[in-house]
């Protein structure tokens, strides 16, 4: 089987031996392409040295919302330079309403301003969401960005369809393994075919009792095959075409 590992964070591996590693792992699986996402203009350089170095790493770019603090004057300036050098996706950008997170104005301000940059290049976004659903679908109703991608989806099923209308991609990550996030799992069972998508979030893991891994993407497939009472094969197969038909555009 090949895969398409939706969502990562390559650069958080401690050392270029540790991601070697792995990445020799996920091709030893099959692992055809990966997203792998910056989070703020501390790591963006790192995001681009590894997808020059390892073939199949799309790099990302874009200022977290756990991070904004970080936007110092100038920053969307040295964004879009980041993204005019090369094939890339703006993320990882969103909101997030959780306890830790710091000034939603900030935030959406921050949001706003990525997607409509996304928007400029004809790049596709991918997008962090916690406990700000509401905000979220007035923001890309406001803004009607081109195609994004809901990483680790966990909202309700009941805005997937409205959300997809809109251009939304959604991945589900390891989380799916967690047998008490039913709510989770009705929203895997919701997602519209042409736009679902699976990720690892690597080095991290979002469930206890499996690798995280870029090579874990066989493990978070083979769960949603479980939970879907679809063949293994067949969600990797559509995943992969999902993958491919969202980064079409990257090149501009």
């Amino acid at each position: 089987m090949k895969y398409f590992d939706a969502h990562d964070h390559l650069q958080n591996y401690r050392s270029k031996t540790g991601t070697a590693v792995e990445l020799k792992l996920a091709a030893e699986t099959g692992v055809e392409y990966m997203l792998c996402n910056g989070t703020s203009p501390g790591d963006w350089a790192a995001v681009l040295a590894l997808a020059a170095e390892h073939k199949g790493v799309i790099p990302c770019f874009g200022l977290h919302p756990w991070f904004i603090k970080e936007g110092a004057p100038g920053w969307l300036e040295v964004l879009e330079g980041f993204l005019a050098r090369v094939p890339s996706c703006v993320g990882e950008i969103g909101l997030d309403g959780s306890q830790n997170a710091t000034d939603p104005a900030r935030q959406k301000a921050i949001f706003t301003a990525q997607l409509r940059l996304a928007k400029k290049l004809g790049r596709p976004a991918c997008v962090h969401c916690v406990k700000a659903w509401g905000g979220m679908m007035e923001t890309i109703k406001e803004e009607k960005p081109g195609p994004f991608m809901f990483h680790s989806y966990g909202g309700p099923a009941e805005m997937m369809a409205e959300f997809s209308s809109l251009g939304a991609y959604f991945s589900f990550s390891g989380a799916i393994m967690d047998k008490k996030r039913e709510k989770l799992r009705r929203a895997l069972m919701a997602a519209p075919a042409d736009r679902l998508l699976f990720e690892t979030e690597a080095p991290d893991a979002d469930a206890p009792g499996w690798r995280g891994g870029p090579a874990g993407i066989a493990a978070v497939i083979k769960a949603a095959a479980g939970i879907m009472g679809k063949p293994a094969e067949e969600l990797a197969a559509l995943s992969l075409a999902n993958g491919k038909k969202f980064t079409e555009h990257i090149g501009g």
